[in-house]
């Protein structure tokens, strides 16, 4: 018996060895499976989020690019089936090294079709000294950032800024610590004939101390007197200039700067002004950049082209000298599309169509040395210099302009009496101070204008989103705070940085109650809201009353309340600049609206802030002085994205 127990005992234990053998294999078996699974979840996660980011960057129709290196690397965009259209491009430039001067901004409207592809190149801030890095669009992203044949491809520039704290990144010429600011500012601290009188005081500059002063309601990124544009700023016509990257602390930029007084040079392709460089690098004529078929010739070192080239050129482009702090940024979004019933891009401005002449004048003519005006069609410019301040510019045929831009000699002037008609004197596109005193320091990115802007003539901003630029202070538009719980706080001006708090919606309302006595012809009967896109809160008059030195805050529309401090006139000046006034009556009760005007003093509490300023009556202040203007720039072009 006892033997039989340890036969079965030892059988038994022998089966359960085997039993408990084959749990284990199993288990680790089990195990393996798993930790492959896991494995293949993880790598399937990772594919999915690759997938993802890919299918955001080829499909959708709007992305933003930040810096991803300490040295930019490419940044692929795709324009896949389907998504043809009319895209509008921003680019924001690195500022320079340390506290060094804000990078540049640039922005325009590109036609582009499915299978283009663009390479962005962000720049980042360095915390320690040197150049700023350019932030730009390229054909070519096989290179490095400072790879010479990608550079050469460049369609798009914003320039970095210099090592120097004044040193911004620059528009046609580098931003230099000589471009001193001759901005206005609020007399909030009054005058004994006037205590608290809140009219815009102009800086007065002079060469000397016994010369005349020199009064300017110029721009703050403006001029001295005495300022001469740099002829190293740009390399002369010819020579080869593949460089990118800025040297002794000058900022990069599509001319980059050797100074650390300097930052870089910008460039959008097409932009009157610009001069572009062809596919070897050497500077030409043109401001746009031609895209060839090419084979590198081993033997001369050189590209050399065949076939056609394509023209790649942007639209209703737009420089602005130091607006960025901190690292790069670029955004592209469509703003139309292309199909068989968009074929083209509105133009909102139906008098640079047939256009054959194109004539400019200032008066005296005397203000001015010399004179140039430069049409831009599809990308190919036609100019005319003449000595004196009028020109007369005959085209090869008659044709649909795309934009008009005038330069004048000497830069940083107050030019007077300006004006820029087509096809003879009837019809004018551009006029400025001819009714009025206010004037503005021209830049070296000169007089401007295009056919996919309003009418300053005869039409007001059509319903749309637009940034606000203060004339007096043009690297800076209107902004909302960004967050609920700054919901009090007073609007301001800041750098443009292209966040949603710096978008307003501009509507006309032309309902009877909100607007008695409208009449559909007559622009001075025509009231507005104004509403930021962060939060869709409208401009309002702080504390429900037109005072002047009022602060200005924003608040949930009121459409039934007349009252309701949120109704705005925007009045135009013919020029592209417009004054938005309060369309109830001032505290007093007179007829008289006060206009909106920044507070761009840097020594006073509200420095940055928004006011109800001068109501323009001669018996209370000198409306010469004020100087409450601001630009509109359209940020979309269409209803269908």
């Amino acid at each position: 018996m006892v033997i039989l127990v340890r036969k079965l005992n030892n059988k038994g234990f022998a089966i359960s060895t085997v039993i408990y053998g084959l749990s284990i294999m199993g288990i680790l078996l089990i195990a393996m499976l798993m930790s492959e699974m896991a494995t293949i979840r993880s790598n399937t996660k990772q594919l999915s989020k690759s997938i993802e980011e890919d299918l955001n960057n080829y499909s959708r129709t709007s992305t933003t690019f930040k810096a991803n290196s300490i040295t930019p690397e490419a940044q692929e965009f795709y324009v896949p089936e389907g998504q043809a259209g009319w895209y509008r491009i921003e680019l924001w430039g690195a500022q320079g090294g340390a506290n060094g001067g804000y990078g540049a901004y640039t922005a325009g409207v590109i036609e582009l079709n499915e299978g283009d592809t663009l390479y962005f190149y962000v720049g980042k801030h360095s915390d320690t000294s040197g150049s700023g890095q350019e932030t730009d669009v390229r054909l070519n992203g096989d290179g490095g950032y400072s790879d010479e044949n990608a550079a050469n491809t460049r369609i798009m520039v914003a320039a970095g800024g210099g090592q120097h704290e004044d040193a911004f990144g620059g528009t046609l010429y580098g931003g230099s610590t000589s471009m001193k600011s001759l901005g206005g500012y609020i007399n909030s601290e009054g005058s004994p004939e006037n205590p608290k009188d809140y009219s815009l005081l102009p800086v007065t500059t002079t060469t000397k101390e016994d010369e005349k002063p020199n009064p300017t309601n110029g721009t703050l990124i403006g001029y001295p007197k005495d300022f001469a544009l740099s002829t190293l700023a740009q390399p002369a016509v010819g020579t080869t200039n593949k460089g990118i990257r800025g040297s002794s602390g000058g900022g990069d930029g599509y001319y980059p700067s050797s100074s650390p007084n300097i930052g870089g040079i910008s460039f959008i392709s097409g932009y009157a002004g610009c001069r572009a460089k062809n596919m070897n690098g050497q500077v030409t004529n043109s401001p746009t950049y031609t895209h060839y078929k090419s084979v590198f010739n081993e033997s001369t070192g050189t590209w050399e082209t065949t076939g056609t080239g394509k023209l790649w050129y942007f639209v209703d482009g737009i420089m602005i000298a130091g607006t960025n702090k901190g690292d790069g940024l670029a955004k592209i979004e469509r703003v139309a599309i292309k199909d068989e019933e968009h074929k083209t891009l509105t133009r909102n401005n139906t008098k640079f169509n047939g256009v054959r002449t194109i004539n400019t004048c200032v008066t005296p003519s005397s203000q001015a040395t010399k004179t140039t005006v430069v049409a831009i069609t599809k990308g190919v410019a036609e100019t005319k210099t003449e000595n004196g301040g009028c020109v007369s510019l005959t085209l090869s045929s008659q044709k649909d302009v795309d934009e008009i831009a005038v330069f004048h000699t000497p830069v940083g002037k107050d030019y007077k009496d300006l004006y820029i008609s087509v096809n003879g004197y009837a019809t004018y596109i551009f006029q400025n101070s001819l009714t009025t005193d206010y004037s503005e320091t021209e830049t070296v990115t000169g007089i401007r204008a295009t056919a996919y802007q309003y009418d300053y003539e005869d039409q007001l901003p059509p319903k749309g989103n637009y940034y606000i630029l203060p004339v007096l202070s043009e690297n800076k538009v209107i902004t909302a705070a960004e967050t609920a719980e700054e919901d009090v706080n007073k609007i301001g001006i800041d750098y443009l940085k292209g966040s949603s708090n710096q978008k307003w919606s501009i509507e006309r309302i032309t309902n009877t109650k909100l607007s008695p006595g409208y009449i559909s012809n007559n622009a001075n009967t025509y009231e507005y809201k104004i509403t930021e896109l962060s939060r869709y809160k409208s401009l309002e008059i702080y504390e429900d009353e037109n005072k002047l030195g009022n602060s200005i805050t924003t608040a949930k529309f009121n459409s039934y309340a007349r009252n309701e401090p949120q109704i705005w006139k925007i009045i135009p000046d013919r020029n592209g600049t417009y004054k938005i006034q309060a369309a109830i009556k001032t505290y007093d009760g007179s007829d008289s609206s006060g206009n909106i005007i920044p507070q761009t003093n840097p020594n006073v509490e509200n420095y940055d802030k928004l006011f109800i300023g001068a109501k323009g009556k001669e018996d209370r202040v000198d409306k010469k002085n004020d100087t409450p203007r601001f630009k509109l720039i359209p940020i979309d072009y269409s209803s269908s994205k």
